[in-house]
């Protein structure tokens, strides 16, 4: 079965609605019957501060490639779009942090306007809907989940 050899990498934080995109989308994975390897969902996180950890887990079990799925901030009409990136995704840009390469394949999903400015971008991560972040996610899983029906 080969989609039990890719390993999706949902990152992000229950904790700020803007930055859940990746465990929603984990938790709708682990969902289906599909035998998904996914790190990251609404009950285990995946964060910059936990990532190190869970990648020498990961890197224990056989697989083909990792997929990572994070929010991102970027030009007000980006908002909604969905990127897929073929060399994985670099964490840690959006609030300043010491950056971080993950995945083979990257997801990013444009959740707010970037201000260039921490404090302004964390702010910006908090006051989204859950309702887009919902519907985002969703849109991420269906299309993961027919990819390998």
């Amino acid at each position: 079965n080969k989609d039990n050899n890719i390993v999706f990498c949902c990152i992000g934080t229950d904790r700020v609605i803007g930055d859940c995109i990746g465990p929603i989308t984990g938790s709708l994975l682990k969902g289906v019957d599909k035998n998904f390897n996914v790190y990251g969902d609404l009950n285990e996180n995946l964060t910059f501060s936990n990532m190190s950890q869970k990648m020498r887990e990961k890197k224990k079990k056989k697989k083909i490639g990792d997929v990572a799925i994070d929010a991102a901030l970027s030009a007000e009409s980006e908002i909604g779009n969905i990127y897929i990136a073929d060399d994985g995704i670099i964490i840690g840009r959006g609030l300043n942090k010491s950056k971080k390469k993950i995945g083979d394949i990257g997801i990013k999903v444009v959740v707010g306007k970037d201000y260039n400015d921490n404090e302004l971008n964390f702010r910006c991560l908090q006051n989204i809907s859950l309702s887009k972040i919902m519907d985002l996610s969703k849109k991420i899983s269906d299309g993961i989940i027919k990819t390998f029906e």
